[in-house]
Formats: structure tokens, C-alpha cells, sequence
């Protein structure tokens, strides 16, 4: 290993992420060394091959690290595949998958008391093609829980449905493309639509506010009536956006149509978009290091969780805090007339609903879906205690999923580490695993995230107006006259913005 590749891979252990041509700048920066880009491209590859591992003998010793991971996290599922081979005798076998679901993260899930799992894909950007498929939860402070992951070589109704037999399995869930391998493995889940990707299909033909404000009226009408009212509404504005959405069973988007057992009412699938986005760093390694990055930062996470819960002090977990207060502000300015001891009609501006506190409902239906009381059910609770009729702490009515005790008892298990490489046990397999088949793509390796095209006017509106910005700043600084580039001002007639009192066009009122 050269002395130039030594440095640079100092330098990548505190900024990984500098470019070659950031490298030459230091590098002639340190030793008035004037090195090509090339060169110091070829040597930034040699430095993370030390740094990051070689991607073909990682596979060699696959075997070692599942043996070590096993031992020091036992009951976790660690399940290699291979290709099928028809020669037995063969000393090799070619990787095909791996799962990976930790037995500390199993029996938080099973605490969390919300059945609600996430399930997304997303490229390596390697030497080797692949996709990581990943399983995410939802915990009671309203954040992402991971719970499985795994590398497989494409993302199909195969392999989909290989993750999801043994999710199943670790979980323990009653089971008997990824829709057809969820309705065949888990035929009685709850399959729901990310309400972000119906609506990216739905404006390729139906664009503009008009048409997504009316698409999420009804994907967030929490009741039947308000759904047929929003959708009807659709059938007025154009009527085949009405029928494309009709072939869309409604209990796959619309929160009318979902059932309460799973305690969440959430539209998108942003969790597991959150979690793809921290697999950033892991997506362009060899095989071992990548699955070193996804269990640290596993277990970076549940430190960092245990941070805050011990910043809270209340009953309910902190995002659930927040929420019910703002639900307890609410509920003061309504008006509660009381039937019987259970029964309780409830009043505002517009609306108008029952609440049963014995069953605990609201026609409303936010209770049922989220397991908080909405604003009518604690307007009753008030009611309730006016009457002089018990009903103890409020934070009681509250499901348990929010309380903060089962909060810290989802945390409560740690992933545990081990040692490095060096001090790995041989594999007693008799045979080798060799990587996937490669095939090098055409052109520069993409690594960033295919953007929709909304995404992409948008981003190159900012990047021109940021720019702009800058050369304005640079004028000013440089004695020049201060316009008022970013800074947008309305108009005194209307308010509204990008024009003024001349060129306004609303009707001057007498």
C-alpha cells in the first residue's frame, strides 16, 4: 500500500465523504504536491479497500461472521441462501440471500402493542447488484422501529415472499411483485397503500393542488359518510380520476376504511424512508460491512432512544404528550350533552358525534383508529367528571402503546457486539460462498435517489433561487446596492405575492 493511500485513508476515517478532487486539494494542501485527479482517484480506491473491506473475499468469510453474530446476540434468525446447485460435490456455492432479524429487536416488537409493519426495498450501489429489503415498526413516541432486514438479489414476489415466511415465523404472526406475496403469506393482514406513491401515479395524468388536495380529502376522511362526501366531490371535479381511484379498494388508502387494531392511522410510508435514508453510508459496501453499519446503527439507536426517555416525565411518551394536549385544548371549546352513563353527544361548529366511553368509540372514529381519545371522548371525560362520576387520571383512557412504561420496556434489549475479524472462529462448512454474479453497468455508478417529477422542479427551483441569493450577497458585500432578492413581498391590496398594487388584479372594493 503506497504512502498517498495511507494518508487518504486517515483522512476517510474522520470525513468519509470527500471526493477526489477534495483529496488532491488537502494532499496539496499538506505537502506541495501537485497529484492528478486520475491518480488520486486510483488511490482513494485502494485506501477504501483497506479501509471498507474487498468485496469478493468478504463473501469467503460470511460464514464466520453469521457464526459470531449468533453467538453473541442468541435466539436472533440468521438465515444465508444460496443458488440451487446441481453438483453437490462442488467445493463453492454462489450467495443468494441473507436475512437478519435480531432477538432483541423480536421481543420489543412484540411489547410495542401496534401491529403495524412498514415494508419497503432499496438498491446496493456496490460491486455487486442487490436490493436491501427492509421490515419497519412504529413505536409508541410515533417513531421508526426496525425489526428485519435483508440482501437479496432482486426485489420480486419471490424474494418478498422468502422475507416475509420468515418475518412471519420470528414475529410469530398467523399466516397460512409484493402484493401477491403479502395476501399469499399473510392472507388475513391489513395491507395498506402508501397515499405518497397513489398520488405520484395520480398526477401523471391529473396535476396541480386542485386534484391532490381533493385525492387526500378523501385518503384522510376518518369516516363512510365523509369518504362518499369527498369522493363524490372527485366525481363532480373529473370523472375519470373518480373511476381510476374507484378500482383502488378504499380499505388499501383511506383512513374510513381502516380498522383500529393496529393503532395508527398514518398515510405514508415515511418510516421506512426514514430508515432507507440511514442505510445511506451502508448501500455502497462490501457485504460484511455493510451489515456491520446496519447493526450499529441499530444499536446507536436504541441508545439514542434511551436518552430521551429520560428526558420525559409525564404518564405518556413524548410525542404522545404533545398530542394530547393539543386533543385536551380542544375538547374545552365543545359541547357535551349527556344520555346515559356511557352515552354522550358532543357538539361543535360543524360537526356533531357520539361518544361511548364503556366501548370506548367515537363516530368520529379516531379512537378506534389511533387508541387516543379524539377531542369528543375527552369532552365527555369532562363531562364525566363534572357529574362527579369517576374516572380517574385521564392519561388512563389513553391505549397503553403511548404510556411511557411501555415505552422503556420496548428498549429494554440490547444488540449486543463482537470482536473484530481477527478473532472470528473458522467455519466448519465445508464449503465456500462466492458473490453474486456481476455485471458492470455502462457509464458512472448513480447513487442518488431517483426523484419523482415534481421533486425535480422543485429542487432546481431552489438550487436557481439559492444561487441568485449567493451572487446578490457577494455584490453587497462587495459595496453594491442590497436588493430585495429573497425576501417576497405582498401586495397591499390583496396580499397575495409576485406582484404589487399596480399590476393586481382583484376587484377594488367600494
Amino acid at each position: 500500500m503506497s504512502t498517498i493511500a495511507k494518508e487518504i485513508e486517515v483522512e476517510l476515517q474522520t470525513t468519509p465523504n470527500l471526493s477526489a478532487k477534495e483529496l488532491k486539494a488537502k494532499f496539496h494542501q499538506m505537502h506541495q504536491v501537485q497529484l492528478s485527479e486520475s491518480k488520486m482517484r486510483r488511490e482513494k480506491t485502494i485506501a477504501l479497500q483497506r479501509k471498507d473491506g474487498d468485496y469478493t473475499k468478504q463473501y469467503t468469510h460470511l460464514r464466520c461472521y453469521i457464526d459470531e453474530l449468533l453467538k453473541a446476540n442468541p435466539g436472533s434468525t440468521i438465515k444465508l441462501d444460496v443458488e440451487p446447485c446441481a453438483n453437490h460435490n462442488l467445493k463453492t456455492r454462489q450467495f443468494r440471500r441473507i436475512y437478519v432479524c435480531y432477538a432483541a429487536l423480536v421481543k420489543g416488537f412484540k411489547l410495542l402493542g401496534r401491529e403495524l409493519l412498514g415494508l419497503d426495498g432499496c438498491f446496493m450501489k456496490g460491486k455487486y447488484p442487490g436490493q436491501i429489503l427492509t421490515a419497519v415498526g412504529t413505536d409508541g413516541n410515533n417513531c421508526l422501529y426496525p425489526v428485519a432486514f435483508a440482501i437479496v438479489e432482486a426485489e420480486c414476489t419471490d424474494s418478498w415472499k422468502w422475507f416475509l415466511d420468515l418475518l412471519g415465523d420470528d414475529l410469530d404472526l398467523p399466516h397460512d411483485g409484493l402484493i401477491q406475496a403479502v395476501e399469499s403469506v399473510f392472507p388475513r393482514a391489513e395491507h395498506r397503500f402508501c397515499c405518497r406513491h397513489i398520488h405520484e401515479n395520480l398526477r401523471q395524468t391529473w396535476r396541480g393542488d386542485l386534484y391532490k388536495g381533493l385525492f387526500y380529502r378523501a385518503a384522510s376522511a376518518t369516516s363512510v359518510p365523509y369518504f362518499n362526501m369527498a369522493m363524490e366531490e372527485i366525481k363532480k371535479t373529473n370523472l375519470d380520476m373518480f373511476l381510476w381511484l374507484s378500482e383502488i379498494p378504499a380499505a388499501r388508502w383511506s383512513r374510513s376504511h381502516f380498522s383500529g387494531r393496529v393503532l395508527s392511522d398514518m398515510l405514508l410510508n415515511n418510516l421506512c424512508e426514514s430508515f432507507n435514508k440511514q442505510l445511506v453510508g451502508a448501500r455502497d459496501k462490501p457485504i460484511i460491512t455493510c451489515l456491520e453499519y446496519i447493526r450499529e446503527y441499530m444499536t446507536m439507536r436504541i441508545v439514542t432512544v434511551k436518552k430521551m426517555q429520560a428526558t420525559a416525565m409525564g404518564p405518556l411518551t413524548l410525542q404522545a404528550t404533545k398530542a394530547w394536549d393539543e386533543i385536551q385544548t380542544k375538547a374545552s371549546k365543545l359541547t357535551v350533552m349527556m344520555v346515559d352513563d356511557v352515552t354522550y353527544q358532543v357538539k361543535s361548529l360543524r360537526s356533531q358525534c357520539v361518544v361511548n366511553v364503556g366501548d370506548r368509540t367515537c363516530t368520529c372514529r379516531r379512537w378506534d383508529l389511533t387508541g387516543m381519545p379524539c377531542k369528543h371522548a375527552v369532552a365527555a371525560l369532562y363531562n364525566m367528571i363534572e357529574n362527579n362520576m369517576y374516572v380517574g387520571p385521564l392519561e388512563k383512557w389513553v391505549d397503553e402503546a403511548y404510556w411511557l412504561d411501555t415505552w422503556k420496556k420496548v428498549y429494554n434489549h440490547q444488540i449486543r457486539p463482537i470482536p473484530g475479524p481477527d478473532m472470528w472462529t473458522p467455519s466448519n462448512c465445508p464449503t465456500i460462498i462466492t458473490p453474486l454474479k456481476h455485471h458492470t453497468q455502462i457509464g458512472r455508478p448513480k447513487k442518488n435517489r431517483k426523484k419523482a417529477l415534481g421533486e425535480k422542479k422543485k429542487v432546481a427551483a431552489s438550487k436557481k433561487r439559492k444561487r441568485k441569493i449567493e451572487e446578490v450577497r457577494e455584490l453587497f458585500s462587495a459595496g453594491g446596492r442590497l436588493t430585495r432578492l429573497g425576501h417576497e413581498k405582498s401586495c397591499g391590496r390583496c396580499g397575495g405575492y409576485r406582484h404589487n398594487i399596480r399590476t393586481c388584479r382583484a376587484p377594488i372594493q367600494q
